[in-house]
C-alpha cells in the first residue's frame, strides 16, 4: 500500500499535528492520542541515521494525523536522543516511560542502543522495533538464544545476512573456496562471518583462511598478505562498515588480491566511493531492502522536498523507520486499542503486512522478519540489484 504524502504548509502542520520532541521526560498520558516514543541518535557521530529516521517518523505521522489518525485517535510522536549511546538509551527509555506513556518504541539504530532498549521495555512490557540493530542478541537472550517477549527487529539480522550471503555464494555465484577478513571486536562482524562459514559450507564450499583486524584499525597488509599467500580462494568475504571496506579494498588491490569481494549491508553507502571506487567494482552483497525500487521513489521525492535532504545520504534507515511505522500502526489497528501487551501481542503475530519495502511477516520465534533480502553488485557508483531471496 503506497502513501500519497501531501504537501501541507509547515507552519500550519506543527500547529495542526501533535508532534512532540523531547529529549526526556514529558506530559502525561492522554487518552485521547496514541504516543509513539523514537530512539535514536541527534546528536554525535552517527546523528545522520538518527535525522533521517525521526524525520521519516515525523512524515508519517503528520499524514497519519491528516487522514484520522489510528482507530480514531491522533499519533503524538516523542523523540529521544540517546547519542549513539547504550547508557543513555537506558536513561532516556526510563525516562519516558515513566513520565510520557509511550506504548511502543520505533529504534534505534545500533545493536547496543536496541538490547539496551529491549531490556527496559522488558521491565516495563512495552514493546520496540529496531530499525538497523542487527546482532540477534536485540531480539534473542545470549544465554538460551529464548525470543526477548518485547524486542522486534525491522531489518535482517546478522545470522540472516551471513546465511544468505554463505548461500548466494555457493549457489548463483559458484564459488567454491572463499577467503575472510572480519573485525575481530565486532559482534556484527563476527556474527556473519560464523553464519556465512556455516551456511556455505553447508552447501558444500570451504572457507579456506580466515583473518582478522582490531577496532580502529587502517593497515590490513599483514593479514591480506597472509590471505594472499594462502591463494586458494575464489573470493575474498569481507564483513565489515563501509569506511574499513574502502581500505581493505585498496590495499587488498595493491597487493594484487585480484578476487571479487563480497560484502554486507554496511556496504550500501555512497561514501564508500569516496574511499575506493575503482577497487570495490564488481562487489556482491545481500541487503534488506533496494533503495532504488521505484515503488520508493514518491516518498524520496517528498522526503526530499520536506527535509531539502536525499534520504539516501542515510542508507536504508529512512526506508527501514517506514516500514517500522507501518508495523507499529498495524499492530495497534490490530490490536483495536493503543495496550502496549496487545500491540506486542499483534506484533508477534503480524503476517503479510504491506510495508513500504517488502510484505512482511514477523517469526515468533525469533521476532526477526520474514521478508524479501535484495542481492546488489557496485556496478561504477551505483549499487545494482542482481536478485531476490526470501528468508521463510
Amino acid at each position: 500500500m503506497r502513501r500519497k504524502f501531501k504537501r501541507i504548509a509547515a507552519a500550519a502542520m506543527a500547529t495542526a499535528m501533535a508532534l512532540s520532541v523531547a529529549a526526556c521526560g514529558g506530559s502525561k498520558k492522554d487518552s485521547d492520542k496514541i504516543i509513539l516514543g523514537y530512539m535514536g541518535p541527534l546528536t554525535g557521530e552517527s546523528a545522520l541515521w538518527g535525522e533521517v529516521e525521526s524525520n521519516t517518523l515525523k512524515m508519517l505521522v503528520e499524514e497519519t494525523n491528516a487522514n484520522g489518525g489510528i482507530i480514531g485517535k491522533q499519533i503524538e510522536l516523542k523523540i529521544y536522543d540517546n547519542r549513539g549511546d547504550a547508557v543513555e538509551t537506558t536513561n532516556a527509555a526510563r525516562k519516558a516511560l515513566q513520565n510520557d506513556g509511550v506504548v511502543a518504541f520505533i529504534g534505534p539504530d545500533s545493536s547496543s542502543g536496541a538490547i539496551a532498549l529491549a531490556e527496559v521495555c522488558e521491565e516495563y512490557k512495552v514493546p520496540h522495533i529496531t530499525t538497523t540493530g542487527t546482532n540477534y542478541k536485540v531480539t534473542q537472550r545470549e544465554e538460551d538464544g529464548s525470543v526477548r517477549p518485547y524486542a522486534f527487529r525491522i531489518c535482517l539480522s546478522d545470522p540472516q545476512l551471513g546465511d544468505i550471503m554463505g548461500g548466494y555464494a555457493k549457489d548463483k555465484l559458484g564459488y567454491q573456496k572463499v577467503a575472510i577478513l572480519y573485525e575481530i571486536s565486532s559482534e556484527y562482524s563476527l556474527g556473519i562471518t560464523q553464519n556465512f562459514t556455516n551456511s556455505f559450507e553447508a552447501k558444500g564450499g570451504q572457507v579456506t583462511i580466515t583473518e582478522a583486524y582490531k577496532t580502529g584499525d587502517v593497515d590490513f597488509r599483514a593479514q591480506l598478505s597472509k590471505i594472499k599467500e594462502n591463494g586458494d580462494f575464489d573470493a575474498l568475504m569481507i564483513p565489515a562498515n563501509y569506511k574499513e571496506v574502502g581500505l581493505i579494498a585498496r590495499q587488498a588491490r595493491s597487493l594484487g588480491i585480484e578476487v571479487p569481494f563480497l560484502g554486507v549491508d554496511a556496504w550500501m553507502m555512497q561514501d564508500l566511493f569516496e574511499i575506493a571506487k575503482d577497487e570495490v567494482q564488481g562487489a556482491v552483497f545481500p541487503c534488506a531492502m533496494d533503495v532504488n525500487d521505484e515503488s520508493l521513489q514518491e516518498f524520496k521525492n517528498a522526503f526530499q522536498e520536506k527535509w531539502n535532504m536525499d534520504p539516501d545520504k542515510g542508507g536504508t534507515d529512512a526506508y527501514l523507520a517506514y516500514d517500522c511505522f507501518e508495523l507499529v500502526k498495524y499492530a495497534i489497528e490490530t490490536a483495536g486499542e493503543a495496550d502496549p501487551q496487545k500491540i506486542r501481542d499483534a506484533m508477534e503475530n503480524a503476517k503479510d503486512v504491506q510495508c513500504l519495502t517488502s510484505v512482511i511477516s514477523m517469526d515468533p520465534q525469533t521476532h526477526n522478519p520474514v521478508r524479501t533480502a535484495s542481492i546488489f553488485q557496485i556496478q561504477g557508483t551505483d549499487f545494482v540489484k542482481l536478485d531476490e531471496y526470501r528468508m521463510e
